[in-house]
């Protein structure tokens, strides 16, 4: 059976905001370390998404870039950060090279705030929501950090906005704001870490909302309404007594649509756990926690898990919705046909065969490389060392 066939909503071409992909195979962003030192973009990083592109992928997200530096990064010198008009010619290479290949690409914008999951970063001015003190923090991969001043909040989302200016004169179609993990945005939307007084406390759910709102607002206000914004959340957090649960969650979805996003990324966030990123090959092995985060699917060995959190999402708002978590072409295609989410996002499958979407378009599935979930893609970076692949020789290379 045909690509075609198999796989007629897979590869069937999709809209975020005025983009058009086609297909709905989004390569979602993930740490690389293939930056330059310098902060340029050079000749790694373009090959590498470059070579993404040719591979048939819908959209390209390129990985977190931190909007300010280095305050607002985890892995300096060695992390994409555009807070800088130098940085645009050669971040427009990149954007060219992957234009050629008729693929669309966005970027992740954000500001790592309090969160530390390498605990390698030097001591610094670490910045959140609040101010929380060390016996205070949720866990061990984070910095007793400083609430902003009221002033302060404003600069932050001014510094947003001038990076998605960046990214808009670099020639990206879009661009993502990452309000999940722990970085600084969600400090706002979690209790864990918000005990503000102001219009940016914990007092409602628009309060949580509002940095992140006005980050989207401000955005389109100067890019156009119609430059495609797309906005990743955690709907749902586990762990911690005052965790966003996915009914606040979903709240905040429909209060970022309100505000101008075109799409919504879906995220769970776990604390207590490494990084608190609730990666299933991590999570089960060698054996299951006592209990499992609720709401979630662990029906497939966690292949699918958030889709949940997608179709609640789906429920109360119109934009594309998008999810990610060990994905695959055939889960993707159940996933699309039953209305659970919009688009299906991959990294690590992606990582290990790049020829991924083209192979799946040619009726080739059984010639797609595996990724085996083993996670050295991930653990090699805690090093601040470029992505490798065990069973992808040439990434990177």
């Amino acid at each position: 059976m045909g690509g075609h066939t198999r796989f007629e909503k897979l590869l069937e071409p999709g809209h975020i905001g005025q983009v058009r992909t086609r297909n709905r195979i989004i390569k979602s962003g993930q740490g690389t370390s293939f930056i330059e030192p310098t902060g340029y973009v050079g000749e790694t990083a373009i090959a590498y998404y470059e070579t993404m592109a040719k591979g048939g992928v819908g959209l390209l997200i390129v990985e977190s870039c931190g909007v300010e530096y280095p305050l607002g990064v985890h892995h300096p010198p060695v992390q994409f950060h555009l807070d800088d008009d130098k940085y645009i010619p050669s971040y427009s290479e990149l954007t060219k090279a992957v234009h050629k290949q008729g693929c669309p690409i966005f970027i992740q914008l954000f500001h790592a705030g309090p969160w530390n999951p390498t605990g390698k970063l030097p001591k610094r001015d670490t910045i959140a929501s609040s101010t929380l003190i060390k016996a205070e923090l949720p866990g061990p991969d984070f910095d007793a950090p400083r609430g902003l001043t009221l002033t302060e909040v404003g600069v932050y989302i001014d510094k947003f906005a001038r990076a998605a200016e960046r990214t808009q004169k670099a020639g990206f179609d879009g661009v993502e704001f990452i309000g999940g993990t722990c970085h600084l945005i969600n400090s706002f939307f979690s209790r864990v870490w918000n005990r503000r007084t102001d219009d940016y406390g914990p007092q409602s759910l628009e309060n949580r909302a509002r940095f992140m709102v006005e980050i989207v607002r401000e955005t389109k206000k100067r890019l156009g309404q119609d430059y495609p914004v797309s906005a990743l959340i955690n709907i749902a957090e586990y762990g911690n007594e005052k965790a966003t649960t996915v009914e606040e969650g979903v709240v905040f979805a429909r209060l970022l649509q309100d505000a101008g996003a075109d799409a919504i990324q879906v995220r769970a966030h776990g604390y207590g756990h490494r990084g608190g990123l609730l990666q299933p090959d991590r999570l089960l092995y060698p054996e299951p926690p006592k209990s499992l985060p609720k709401d979630l699917d662990w029906s497939r060995n966690g292949a699918g898990a958030t889709v949940p959190l997608a179709g609640a999402v789906k429920k109360v708002v119109t934009v594309p919705v998008i999810a990610a978590c060990r994905l695959d072409p055939v889960l993707g295609e159940m996933f699309l046909r039953q209305g659970k989410l919009d688009f299906v996002a991959m990294t690590r499958r992606l990582l290990a065969d790049p020829e991924l979407p083209n192979k799946v378009i040619s009726g080739r599935l059984e010639d797609v490389r595996p990724c085996s979930g083993c996670l050295y893609c991930m653990d090699v970076r805690l090093h601040n060392t470029p992505v490798r692949c065990r069973v992808n020789a040439a990434l990177g290379r």
